[in-house]
C-alpha cells in the first residue's frame, strides 16, 4: 500500500534528552579526558577573583520543583560594555544534589545597542532542557542598576519585571532563580 506524502503529518520536534550534559558538559559530570577543558567553563579568563560576581540560583518546574537537567548557556560584554569573540560565552549545570546553578563571572557594563540606544547591563541566558521543545532565552539585569530606559525592559508591559532582575544578596554575590511555568514565571524571549 502506498501512502502519498501530502498525507503524512510532520515529525514532532525533539527535546534535548536527558543526556545533554554527557555530550556539552562531560567534565562538569565528572566524564573526564574527553575534552581538557568544557566549552564556555570560563566566560572571562585572565581577571582575577576580585573582579568576578558570582549569580546563583535554581531552575524551578510548574511544580516549584527545583530541577538538574537543565544546561544554561549565556553570553555577555565585558565590564568596559565590549562584544570580543573570546570572551563572555559560559556553559554550566545545577549541581545534582542541590540543583542550585553557580555562573562566576564580570558584571557587564552597559553597552550602545546597534540603533544606537543604551543598553543597561544585563546577560542573555538560554536555558536547555529535557521537557523542552525548544530553546528557552531570556535576560538576567542587576538589581540597583539603571533599568528604566533600558531599550527591552522599557516596552515590557503588564508582566513582572522583577523576574528578569538578580536580587544583590551580598558584595558581589547575586540570586536569579528561574521559574518555567506558574504565577512566578520568568518572562522569556521570542528570539
Amino acid at each position: 500500500m502506498s501512502i502519498s506524502k501530502e498525507n503524512l503529518d510532520e515529525t514532532p520536534f525533539q527535546t534535548a534528552g536527558p543526556f545533554l550534559h554527557i555530550g556539552c558538559m562531560p567534565n562538569a559530570i565528572n566524564i573526564k579526558k574527553l575534552y581538557q577543558n568544557d566549552l564556555g567553563e570560563t566566560p572571562f579568563k585572565n581577571k582575577n577573583v576580585s573582579e568576578l560576581i558570582t549569580i546563583e540560583g535554581s531552575v524551578f518546574d510548574g511544580n516549584g520543583i527545583a530541577l538538574d537537567d537543565v544546561m544554561l548557556e549565556t553570553w555577555q560584554c565585558d565590564e568596559k560594555g565590549e562584544f570580543k569573540e573570546d570572551t563572555g560565552f559560559a556553559r554550566f549545570i545545577p549541581n545534582n544534589l542541590t540543583k542550585k546553578f553557580i555562573l562566576k563571572t564580570v558584571k557587564p557594563g552597559p553597552y550602545k545597542g546597534f540603533d544606537g540606544k543604551i543598553h543597561s547591563p544585563h546577560i542573555s541566558l538560554s536555558i536547555s532542557s529535557r521537557g523542552l521543545n525548544m530553546t528557552l532565552n531570556t535576560r538576567i539585569y542587576f538589581e540597583s542598576d539603571e533599568l528604566k530606559n533600558d531599550p527591552l525592559l522599557s516596552i515590557i508591559k503588564n508582566r513582572n519585571v522583577n523576574s528578569l532582575i538578580a536580587k544583590k544578596i551580598k558584595n558581589r554575590s547575586y540570586l536569579f532563580n528561574i521559574f518555567l511555568q506558574g504565577e512566578e514565571e520568568t518572562i522569556f524571549l521570542d528570539i
